[in-house]
Order: structure tokens, then sequence, then C-alpha cells
């Protein structure tokens, strides 16, 4: 990413959550208060991004969106709900089974940690960014009210996360932990993923659990999404945010030690989810894997 700018990438996701909380057919998909604070967000970081923010609230706008969808990546805004609703899920058992930290890795403007602290009392909460777009996101958090969720800035493709520093800070080495790395490590080369894996466990008590994504490898060797088309991959190079590191599910397994890989959840475990929109489009490359200590 540009490293003085927020993430283009998170932006465009914030709009398209807010997109589809004002679609009818997706609504239930992504909750008034994920929708809210996207908005917020969109509204404070710059003119372009307000106006963006109120023209996907606009049935008109509708037509628009499916069709550069149709151009870029078909199926990518269901796959961006569903994605973020089975980690939400995974979250929520996690906290109910006793899970007393959630921590949440490059967490862009997702809202995912500012609903589970309402949800959640006695849990405690943090989201590790990039200082450039974090800045937006607490912004953004403490003009809604939202007080319980620890921010700290790092640059992870630039600096290992300071194990010394964030347990000073609060967080517990000592109790359960939820890890959350969602739409992240795809932008990492493969060393940065594999100390960060290392990094986590080293701060994980036994029964920690890991979510994360990646991008599973094409037949040809590329890191992306089966139906991207090449004008995604020249906006995100040029964004400044390419895909870096890819895998297989028979090779993760190894690449993710100590963790040990629980399950993985594809295009058709999400579909299962959006069970009411079958004939919707879900787009095909990138897996949830839930991982544990």
């Amino acid at each position: 990413m540009q490293h003085e700018q927020a993430s283009r990438t998170a932006l465009l996701i914030a709009g398209s959550l807010v997109l589809l909380h004002h679609d009818a057919k997706y609504s239930r998909l992504v909750s008034k208060t994920s929708a809210d604070l996207c908005a917020r967000v969109l509204e404070n970081h710059s003119a372009q991004t307000r106006w963006f923010s109120k023209i996907v609230r606009q049935p008109w706008f509708r037509p628009i969106a499916k069709l550069i969808e149709r151009i870029t990546i078909p199926g990518i805004l269901l796959h961006y709900a569903l994605r973020k609703k089975c980690i939400s899920e995974l979250a929520h058992t996690a906290l109910a089974n006793g899970v007393a930290q959630v921590v949440v890795l490059g967490a862009g403007f997702d809202p995912l940690s500012s609903e589970l602290q309402r949800e959640f009392p006695t849990a405690l909460f943090w989201e590790i960014d990039h200082p450039a777009t974090q800045h937006y996101k607490v912004r953004a958090c403490s003009e809604i009210g939202i007080e319980r969720v620890h921010f700290v800035a790092v640059d992870l493709s630039a600096a290992s996360l300071d194990r010394e520093a964030f347990i000073s800070g609060g967080f517990d080495p000592a109790k359960r932990t939820f890890w959350i790395a969602e739409g992240l490590l795809m932008y990492f080369p493969a060393e940065i993923v594999s100390s960060l894996m290392r990094t986590l466990s080293s701060l994980s008590a036994p029964g920690s659990q890991l979510a994360f994504t990646f991008m599973e490898k094409q037949r040809d060797g590329h890191i992306r999404f089966a139906s991207q088309t090449k004008l995604v991959t020249w906006w995100l190079r040029t964004r400044g945010e390419p895909f870096l590191w890819g895998t297989t599910r028979s090779e993760l397994a190894e690449f993710v030690w100590p963790w040990r890989v629980v399950r993985f959840f594809d295009h058709n475990d999400l579909r299962k989810i959006g069970s009411e929109l079958n004939n919707e489009a879900i787009a095909k490359g990138e897996v949830i894997c839930l991982a544990a200590i």
C-alpha cells in the first residue's frame, strides 16, 4: 500500500459493505452497525470517499456496481460479505467457548471487533494495522462511542510485531486468544507470513485459534481469484497492493506450523451461509483457514 495513505482496498471493501447493507437482497449479510462504521470512515477520509459513500447507497448505482463487478472479479461483493460473516461466526463460537481475547491483524475498516465488544463485555479486543489506515478507523470509532478496542499501529509488512511491547500494553499470552488475519497475508512475501505465524504462536496459550485467509495458487502458478481480470491485477499493482503470497491446502499444514489446521472454508462453504442466494456468483480463489494451538 502507499505508506502515507489508507489502504485503497480497505476503502473499497468498506464501500462494498455499505452498498450491500442498503440492498434489500443482501442486507441481512451486513449489519447496520457494520455499515454505519464503514460509512463513517468513508465520510471522514476524503471528499472523494465521502461522495463514494453517498452514491453506493443509491438504488440507481446497483446495476453500475454489478457491471463493474463483472469486468473485474465476478462474485467479489458476495465473497466479501460471506467471508466476513463466516469469520464472525467463528469468532462468536470462540468467545462463547471461553476465549478471553480477540486480536485482528490488518483490520482495515472491518467492524467486527467493534460489534463483538458490545456482545462480549468481559473480553478484550485489539486491532493491529498500518498507521495510515488505522488513523481513520480510530477516528470513526471514537465518534460512535466504541471504547473497548485497543489499537496498535504497526506496518506488519516492514516490522514484526513487538512481542514485549504488545504484552506491556495489556495483552496476556496466558489467556486463550482468537486471532484474525482476514484479507491480509496475500499482500506479504512468504517469509513475513511464516515469521508472523511463529510470533503469533509464541503469544498463544493452548486452545487459542487463528482464522486467516489465503489465496490458493492457480494451476498456472498465479496468485489471483479464479475469475479475476487483468484490470484488477493492474489496479492492485498501481495502488501498491499486489498479491505476493499464495499456497495450496496440502502445502499449508507444514507452512503454518506450529499451528494445526482445523478446517478450510472455501466458496462452497460460503454459499451455504448465503443459501438463499444460490443463483448468485461467489468469487473463487480465497480460502479461510481455521487453525489452533
